[in-house]
């Protein structure tokens, strides 16, 4: 993670960020060699996290204002206060033009979750947020989805569940979007459904590492997965 930390020290600077701890001149150098694990987890998630918002901005050879505004809704969604918002779009302002590729962003993202499908999720329904921003999805931006679905080890399936519509806007996409069959019992069904709502519970989620600021994605993920139950019940009489 030695370039990672190379990043938060050149973005963050003196802010004080959303991880605890103050983050001062040298900070990249004391993640590389002495920054607890979880100050590095937190550290690494956040600068990964805005470093693939940038590199799916920048994904067809321009930053749009719509593409801007997406970023700076989810900033506010996540209840930043002002000095956090400034760091947030500094580390977007350098990842979008670094060396690094949007794999190298998602696989650090993917290591500090641990493969969790659910936070997996979260950022994802991000990402396509910042890709269908300016009304249409680039070839450049739609490899960086499935380059996320790889990474994260999602379901095969899943960005093209997304890219249908994302909600369960009909059957197909239901299934898909809470990972069931179609020849399953409705009983084995349920039993997926009920799981899943265990896994998304913020308390569940919280003991998992996703910061505070990330639940609000995670619960419209789970409106997602209710809305895709609903969907295959109505189908089902």
């Amino acid at each position: 993670m030695a370039w990672t930390g190379k990043i938060i020290g050149g973005v963050l600077g003196s802010f004080i960020g959303p991880w605890g701890t103050a983050i001062g001149i040298g900070i990249g150098h004391q993640f590389d060699k002495g920054a607890s694990r979880v100050q590095q987890a937190g550290m690494v998630m956040q600068v990964a996290f805005f470093g693939c918002l940038a590199k799916m901005a920048q994904a067809d050879g321009k930053v749009s204002k719509e593409e801007i505004q997406a970023v700076e809704q989810i900033i506010a969604r996540l209840g930043y206060t002002p000095r956090m918002r400034e760091a947030a779009i500094e580390i977007f302002r350098k990842a979008k033009d670094d060396p690094h590729t949007a794999a190298d962003y998602l696989n650090q993202l993917a290591s500090v979750i641990q493969f969790n499908p659910q936070i997996a999720m979260t950022f994802l329904a991000a990402l396509h947020a910042v890709a269908q921003a300016d009304g249409l999805i680039h070839p450049g931006e739609r490899e960086i989805l499935q380059q996320a679905e790889r990474a994260f080890r999602l379901r095969p399936g899943t960005v093209d569940a997304l890219l249908g519509g994302g909600r369960a806007n009909n059957l197909d996409d239901a299934y898909k979007v809470l990972e069931v069959a179609p020849e399953m019992s409705d009983n084995e069904i349920k039993k997926v459904y009920r799981q899943k709502c265990i896994e998304f519970h913020p308390d569940k989620l919280a003991s998992k590492g996703l910061p505070k600021e990330f639940m609000e994605y995670a619960n419209e993920q789970l409106s997602k997965i209710n809305e895709a139950y609903d969907t295959i019940k109505k189908a089902r009489g």
